[in-house]
């Protein structure tokens, strides 16, 4: 959930994923050449020699290059943003929280890149950097327009087996998958997200009506918000931005899942694009269970509702950094504030 964000609702809900454009200022600080040649050199040894960089435009939180090097395949350079960067406090040691999670999205296969080197030490560069295997294809909202309806569904359904697949990964805390971190209690980590985004909103000044009726009932409602089942893994930023495809042999295929940082454990219902995007029959099909709010009832519901106010809260402090009109994420968290006023017991 990066980037400059529509300021139409209709634009949010809908299967065809309009196009996000812009980046965060002051989260991407582009390297200069002898950097980029100090970290593959800290990684790959001494004689390593960097043929070409090119800076990829289609993240909007991590600075990211495709580097072309000398013998060897090209590799994916992801450096954390500078230490000035305007960060909230749920986007704390992201680039750590992929470190820690990208090795069980190993189970998904091919679709994962594996981590080629890693480097928080703030030595050779002064902001933390991953080396990552370079897949192949291009983000699926950049192909969506080339991929006729078949196609299409055969993507959505190929993709829903892989969500499914990431959900099964089990956990013993929620929250953060950083060491030591996390709580076993759902209910305690999800209020304090909620504290720590109100936090981040007071601090520049940005006013959501309701949001102190919104937090108080959810801790009238705190036994509601255990899930029944333990920790699930949840990727946090599964939109097609964030997924490669290519074209084999006539066919749409599925070549990387990206973007791990915003990783947490929870229940699968908490991945944001189950409560803010419409997603086609073909990915519940093969996911094995629809999720979507309007879908699920009781606790369940009121977790759902929950998840919902959390992206519209995160979406309005993004559009205040990024300089975008936030009315539709304030619409959507006047909608979850009803709905949980509507919910008995």
């Amino acid at each position: 959930m990066t980037g400059k964000a529509s300021s139409r609702p209709a634009e949010i809900a809908t299967a065809r994923f309009v196009r996000v454009t812009g980046h965060e200022p002051g989260l991407l600080a582009p390297l200069a050449r002898d950097a980029i040649e100090a970290a593959c050199r800290q990684a790959f040894g001494s004689a390593t020699r960097v043929a070409a960089s090119t800076l990829l435009r289609h993240g909007g939180f991590n600075t990211c290059y495709r580097v072309e090097l000398a013998g060897r395949e090209p590799v994916i350079l992801r450096v954390a943003p500078p230490e000035r960067a305007p960060l909230f406090r749920h986007e704390r040691e992201l680039m750590a929280r992929e470190a820690c999670v990208q090795p069980l999205l190993a189970r998904l296969g091919r679709v994962t890149a594996r981590i080629l080197y890693q480097n928080f030490s703030c030595a050779a560069l002064p902001r933390p950097y991953m080396l990552l295997e370079c897949k192949p294809g291009e983000p699926w909202d950049h192909a969506a327009a080339r991929i006729g309806p078949a196609d299409s569904a055969a993507l959505w359904r190929e993709y829903g087996g892989l969500v499914r697949a990431l959900h099964a990964i089990g956990g013993v805390r929620f929250g953060s998958p950083l060491p030591g971190a996390g709580t076993a209690s759902h209910a305690d980590w999800l209020l304090g997200l909620f504290d720590d985004l109100a936090q981040d909103l007071a601090q520049r000044n940005l006013a959501v009506p309701g949001l102190a009726e919104f937090r108080i009932a959810l801790d009238c409602r705190r036994a509601q918000l255990e899930p029944d089942a333990p920790p699930r893994l949840v990727h946090g930023d599964l939109w097609p931005r964030n997924v490669l495809v290519t074209q084999e042999e006539g066919a749409w295929r599925i070549s990387a899942i990206l973007d791990a940082e915003r990783a947490f454990w929870s229940e699968p219902a908490a991945e944001w694009i189950f409560s803010h995007l419409e997603l086609p029959p073909a990915f519940w099909e093969a996911y094995g269970k629809d999720l979507s709010p309007t879908r699920l009832s009781g606790d369940a519901r009121v977790r759902a509702i929950a998840y919902q106010a959390r992206g519209a809260l995160q979406l309005i402090l993004e559009c205040a950094r990024s300089g975008a009109d936030a009315s539709f994420a304030h619409a959507n968290f006047a909608r979850a504030l009803q709905a949980l006023r509507a919910q008995h017991g």
